[in-house]
């Protein structure tokens, strides 16, 4: 059996993990690695897969807008247009905005303004602030269409300026006033999934799971095939441990968006949460065959293998994780916790101590490193680092402490 054959065998584990029994077809592996390349900003690269898959037989509004946005990229507007009308025929309004920024850039402002009228009457609608900045629709900012356009259309609602406003006053880090803006909007009648929505934003960036997660079943309830807000729930169940619900709700995204890649990083680490190893690390697997320069997703991939009791592929992983980078405190320490399974103490106290350099308040990292330092010999280090995981708040180094240190 060739390489090639045994690569786009291991694509099939897309569907396995979605409960599909048939096997990933040539035009979907073909797609995925189009949208790899795309996501690398190697252009040229994904229009031959796109290409691939559209001779293949693969023909969806998300193939289509993913190429109109690599020839949009290479500067041929044209031919993106091209595609991006064939989106439009499929899907109203979910390509406009690409064809109004085209459009833009040809110095077009009469089917620019056109494309701009549907984009701004769509599902898809960008907020005001974020189109009167667009910097390539702001290549028209001096041409008196293009400002009449914006001067006398009334295109956003109320709903709209407090979205907007919301936002504001989130990135602001306001974030009592962000919650009682939206409160208030919930209040006046307007609709009320996409408040909800982003109320439950507010709540996460605080860390008040309980009412973020309250806010996102009733957005859910109200839109339930939104994928975002889906994953954002998992993300929430996942960060509270409440795996079997994190990882049914990454199943029912994938099926909503199941070439979205990101989603499968989730999947992965719910599946491994769950028992399930096997799946877990053949999926991301999967997902760093398609996005090898993702370092976080090395670490996370590590993160498995250990849990499990793998290590050495787990030092595999974050071997790859620290060729990318080495600013993570994360990835040092998860590597040295491993080198301490496998008894290679040398190594494991030089992982730790650049983690305790990164970040000096980890106190595992500083019990990891003391049992390293007695095993290495270096009594006094030891007990210099088993105090410090005391003062951390690490229980387990008192028994250490007690033990190594009299």
């Amino acid at each position: 059996m060739s390489a090639l054959i045994k690569y786009l065998l291991s694509v099939t584990i897309f569907w396995v993990l979605l409960g599909h029994a048939h096997a990933q077809q040539l035009k979907d592996f073909n797609y995925l690695r189009g949208r790899a390349h795309l996501e690398s900003e190697q252009y040229d690269s994904a229009l031959v897969y796109f290409d691939k898959a559209l001779a293949d037989g693969a023909e969806s509004s998300g193939l289509l807008l993913d190429k109109g946005l690599a020839l949009f990229y290479k500067s041929q507007y044209a031919m993106a247009i091209q595609e991006f009308e064939k989106v439009e025929k499929a899907n109203r309004g979910r390509a406009s905005i690409w064809i109004a920024r085209s459009y833009a850039n040809l110095r077009d402002t009469e089917n620019c303004l056109k494309a701009l009228e549907t984009h701004l009457s769509s599902n898809y609608k960008l907020p005001e602030s974020e189109l009167l900045l667009d910097p390539d629709l702001m290549i028209l900012e001096n041409d008196a269409k293009y400002k009449e356009f914006w001067k006398v259309g009334n295109w956003y609602t109320g709903l709209d300026q407090t979205l907007a406003e919301a936002e504001y006053l989130m990135n602001s880090k306001q974030y009592p006033e962000a919650v009682n803006l939206l409160s208030d909007g919930v209040k006046k009648g307007y609709r009320k999934a996409p408040l909800y929505a982003q109320r439950a934003e507010v709540y996460m960036a605080v860390a008040n799971y309980k009412l973020a997660l309250d806010d996102l079943n009733m957005a859910i309830e109200m839109d339930r095939r939104n994928a975002e807000l889906l994953a954002q729930r998992a993300n929430i169940y996942y960060a509270t441990g409440k795996f079997k619900s994190a990882l049914d709700d990454y199943n029912a995204v994938l099926k909503i968006e199941p070439f979205e890649m990101k989603h499968y990083i989730g999947l992965a680490m719910s599946l491994n949460k769950n028992g399930l190893y096997e799946k877990a690390a053949k999926d991301i697997k999967t997902y760093l065959d398609l996005y090898p320069e993702n370092d976080s997703v090395w670490y996370h991939s590590g993160m498995i293998h250990y849990e499990n009791g793998n290590y050495f592929e787990a030092i595999n992983s974050l071997n790859n994780a620290l060729k990318i980078s080495q600013n993570d405190a994360r990835y040092f320490a998860a590597r040295g916790a491993t080198y301490l399974k496998t008894r290679t103490y040398q190594y494991a106290w030089k992982d730790l101590s650049m983690a305790l350099d990164l970040n000096p308040k980890d106190s595992q990292s500083y019990l990891n490193k003391g049992i390293a330092a007695l095993n290495n010999g270096m009594s006094e280090d030891a007990c210099f680092c088993f105090e410090m995981a005391k003062k951390l708040g690490n229980k387990e180094a008192f028994s250490y402490s007690e033990k190594h240190c009299k």
